[in-house]
């Protein structure tokens, strides 16, 4: 059975633009699934689904990408293949429409042998990765949208005011997208995308270019994260959150879910790390989805202390994509709490 899952982001989403996330939440897992063919892999399926939401302009990936302080955009992405645990990276790439494409690009190279006793790269980063890009046939293409200029315009004039400068709640959406998938033959894939927070310094790389904390698959479980991408670095929560998860327990008799595994990493990797204590707590944004499968079920797992995330879902028995918003208890403080799930389904084969 084929399963793709996907998030648009982990962060604020207002009553005006949830069922446009939604939407294309759906679209893009429906569009996965359509496009699979009999050799499809989980690669595929990620690179097919991040595809989709870097050409949809509501997202922070890709086309309509967030701007940085230069006034362009700088793409970053990663792709990781739990089958051989070969991943691809790209960060700070300009102009080309789907960086999701630029990594697996990166990641295929490795599985040949370079000549000359030459080592192939698994990262790539500005105008080298641009260069790669197009050399492997992709195109240039212009990726500033009407709207991420008008919102760059807005705080860039603020700053340069010296106005006192808050970015609204609206705007404040940590818009790594991501995509999970299980092949028919029970390999996972994930991976990320982002065009960064807004007003980034140029040449800055997100946690989407860092493996590790952008994604991490393994045999049978696999994350993409979302959040503040500095912190995700800092933490390299998606290795983190896989170790822990497929952490071999010396007691026979613990029977913790994922659920209860998940809050643990929250608070013991990511609240808790060492490396955040100097973090103001109200900082401790971030938000991870994934899956994990055994011979019977596939199980979609996420948790975040973001104020929500927009989730996707679809399976090859499914006649269309599904989706919803996972919301913090409107009692609970982003970056104080944390909100765990899991969605279980039985494994078809």
């Amino acid at each position: 059975m084929v399963f793709i899952a996907v998030h648009s982001g982990a962060g604020f989403y207002g009553s005006q633009k949830r069922e446009k996330f939604l939407d294309v939440c759906s679209k893009a897992c429906e569009a996965t699934i359509k496009e699979w063919k009999n050799d499809s892999t989980a690669i595929d399926g990620v690179v097919e689904a991040i595809s989709y939401l870097e050409n949809e302009i509501i997202t922070n990936a890709g086309l309509g990408s967030n701007l940085n302080l230069g006034g362009y955009v700088e793409c970053d992405a990663c792709l990781m293949d739990g089958k051989d645990l070969l991943f691809g990276s790209v960060g700070a790439i300009q102009s080309i429409r789907n960086p999701i494409k630029v990594a697996n690009l990166i990641l295929n190279n490795q599985r040949y042998k370079p000549p000359l006793g030459l080592i192939a790269p698994n990262f790539l980063a500005g105008e080298g990765a641009k260069k790669f890009a197009i050399s492997n046939g992709l195109q240039e293409f212009d990726l500033i949208s009407g709207k991420s200029l008008n919102i760059f315009n807005k705080y860039k004039r603020q700053l340069d005011e010296c106005e006192p400068i808050s970015i609204d709640k609206k705007h404040k959406q940590y818009d790594t997208v991501g995509a999970v998938c299980i092949d028919d033959n029970n390999c996972l894939a994930s991976g990320v995308s982002s065009g960064g927070l807004i007003l980034k310094k140029e040449g800055r790389i997100g946690q989407a270019s860092i493996i590790g904390s952008g994604c991490w698959s393994e045999s049978n479980a696999a994350v993409t994260t979302s959040g503040i991408g500095e912190y995700l670095i800092r933490t390299s929560l998606a290795r983190k959150t896989i170790e822990n998860l497929i952490e071999k327990n010396d007691d026979d008799n613990d029977t913790s879910t994922i659920v209860e595994k998940l809050v643990k990493i929250f608070h013991n990797d990511f609240f808790g790390s060492p490396l955040m204590k100097n973090i103001p707590r109200e900082d401790h944004l971030a938000g991870i989805m994934g899956l994990s499968n055994d011979s019977n079920n596939i199980e979609l797992f996420w948790a975040h202390s973001t104020k929500s995330m927009c989730i996707g879902y679809m399976d090859t028995a499914f006649t269309s994509g599904k989706s919803f918003i996972s919301d913090l208890d409107c009692s609970s403080k982003p970056g104080l709490s944390v909100i765990v799930q899991s969605k279980l389904f039985r494994n078809k084969h």
